[in-house]
This record gives C-alpha cells, structure tokens and sequence, in this order.
C-alpha cells in the first residue's frame, strides 16, 4: 500500500517542484532565530569579523534547539503542501496504514539505539584518544532538547525524503528501485555540506549517508511505511548527539565523550553496514517484512472513491 499510495492525489511534476521550493523557503525563515543566535553568542559582534563555521554550529543546547526549529517549520509547511495543493493527507506520505503506527517507531528506535550503543562503546573502550568529556550541567540539557527535537528534525528528513520524495520518484520512474536508489543518492547530497565531509574526504564520509538511505528506504519499502526508518534515524542522531563528540562534527554538543583525534574510515563503513543489515533482520523477524517494490494504481483510485463518500 504504501507506493501505491504515490498515486493518491495530484501528482503532476510542477507540484512537487514548487512544494520543494517552498519548503526550502520555510526551513531558512526557520533557520533565522538561530543564526542571529550564533551571531549574538559567537563573538561576532565584538571583533566584527564574520566566522561562518562558528555561526553555523551551534554552541549550546540552545544553539543546537533553534538549529533543529527549522526543520519542524519545514515539516509543517510539507504536511500543509501536500495536503493542500497535491490532496495528500499525512498518512498518504508517510505509511501503508490507515494510521500511522508508533509503536513500530519506538521499535526501531530501541533496536538501532541499543546497536549504536553497544558499537560505540567497544569502540571507545578501546581509544585512549576518547576522553572523558560529561558535564551535567550541560548535558542534561542536551538530553531534553534532543529528546524534544530530534524527532521533529529526523520527522523531516524521512517524511521528505522516505515518505514524499520516494513516492513522488515512484510516480515519474514507475518503479520502486529506482525510487529507491535515487533519494538514497539524494539523501546523501543533502548532508554532501556537513563539516563530517571535509573533516574526514567525500569518499569516506558520503557512502555512509548514502547507505544509511538505503538501509531506512528498504525498511520503508518493506514494511509498508516509515516507522521503523524513523525510529532508526532518531535514536541514530538522538546518540550521536550524546555519546561522543568531536571538532568537525555537524552536532559540537556536551557529549559524554570527545574524541581528540577523530577519524572515519572504510571499516566504520561497513561496521555501518553490517548493523544496517542486523537491523533489517530484527525487524523483519519482528514484522515480517510484507511489503513489495511494487505497485497497484488501483488501489490509489479506491482510496480516493472511499474519501468522496
């Protein structure tokens, strides 16, 4: 049901460009709170001199809330879109159901989160460059504001890219491979001006993105919605906020940990893999794993009949 909900509504091309358009718009008027934050609290106005990567990471868990407030005004303005110009209701984009299932969300945040964890400290144990870094005054903090606004930023970058973005694809490629393949690709060009690029090479950093939207685009596609991509995404940003943290990362936060001498390789690559494809098999072992790459246009005109009595 769920690609086959690609064809609930209108659909034309223009649409979703002009849909796309907007919500950019949105998201940078939602970016506005926090950049004249960073302006106010990076030194800028003292020395007069613009530091464009100081104002573009956020300092404090403040900094790090108005950074992730312009993605809720972006999800917002999406859900509003969809519905208004393209008859799209919010379950059209983001599940095969007739409701949205939270449960299958809290789901895959627990499996993907107790992966993370237990990756990342086995590899912290082992690291003498990984120190000590919690302070609860500032991390407890940073826990409310991810526990609060994490699910708001990942909310946006599935909906847009594993809800909208892949049933818009499913529509002008008429296939769900393909759809598949090119907003993973997508996915990964969004992140291609995070400071993790450039800090550790394109080559290193990119297929980690890019396999992360395969990993969440397959669980959406088999499991007839995006729930458990979700859960995966949240617990993936919600930790990497909180665990460890180091110059060069997108997120500078009271972490735990820091790593003084960072660095990602290959092999962290497919340690990524590796728990993508153990994350696949909890939840298909717990759901089943029903859906298919396929489509039914019938099924969408049957939706629609259904809403017109």
């Amino acid at each position: 049901m769920f690609l086959s909900k690609s064809f609930v509504g209108r659909n034309r091309w223009y649409l979703y460009l002009a849909v796309l358009v907007v919500v950019f718009i949105a998201t940078q008027i939602g970016a506005i709170p926090f950049t004249v934050y960073q302006i106010f609290t990076s030194g800028t106005l003292e020395t007069g001199v613009v530091d464009e990567a100081a104002i573009a990471t956020p300092h404090d868990s403040v900094g790090l809330a108005l950074m992730l407030l312009s993605f809720a005004v972006g999800l917002g303005v999406l859900f509003l879109l969809a519905r208004w110009w393209q008859k799209k209701r919010p379950t059209d984009i983001t599940t095969g159901r007739s409701r949205f299932d939270w449960k299958r969300m809290a789901f895959g945040a627990a499996v993907w989160g107790l992966l993370t964890l237990s990756i990342t400290m086995a590899q912290v144990s082992g690291d003498s460059d990984v120190v000590l870094n919690f302070d609860a005054s500032k991390f407890f903090p940073l826990l409310v504001v991810g526990v609060i606004m994490f699910p708001l930023q990942t909310a946006m970058e599935e909906v847009l890219f594993r809800g909208y973005l892949m049933q818009g694809a499913t529509t002008l490629f008429r296939s769900g491979v393909v759809a598949l393949i090119a907003t993973s690709l997508l996915f990964g060009l969004m992140h291609a001006a995070n400071p993790e690029v450039d800090t550790y090479g394109f080559w290193v950093a990119m297929p980690q993105y890019v396999i992360m939207g395969l990993i969440m685009g397959y669980v959406t596609i088999k499991d007839d919605g995006i729930e458990l991509a979700l859960g995966m995404h949240f617990a993936n940003n919600l930790l990497a906020s909180l665990l460890v943290t180091s110059e060069g990362m997108v997120f500078q936060t009271a972490a735990i940990f820091r790593d003084t001498t960072p660095d990602v390789t290959h092999a962290d690559t497919a340690i990524l893999l590796a728990g993508g494809l153990v994350f696949m098999w909890i939840c298909k072992r717990m759901y089943g794993f029903t859906g298919t790459f396929s489509y039914n246009r019938e099924k969408a005109i049957q939706i629609e009949e259904s809403r017109k009595i």
